[in-house]
């Protein structure tokens, strides 16, 4: 996956390191660019709002849980 071609439907980890490059805050909708990426489990911080998530899957989805 590209990372300058992130497609809301496709939220997939990068396939060679299973890393997430970017998420949209559940809090308050801003796109997150992370350029050295997260892992599910990872706590991320949302550089809009200030939100903390952990990353964790949802089927075969990324979901952010508020922490």
């Amino acid at each position: 996956m590209d990372r300058d071609s992130f497609d809301d439907d496709d939220n997939k980890p990068d396939s060679k390191a299973g890393k997430y490059f970017e998420f949209d805050c559940p809090e308050c909708n801003a796109h997150n660019p992370y350029e050295d990426g997260f892992i599910v489990g990872a706590e991320v911080l949302c550089f809009y709002c200030g939100s903390n998530f952990k990353a964790a899957m949802s089927g075969s989805r990324l979901k952010m849980k508020s922490i």
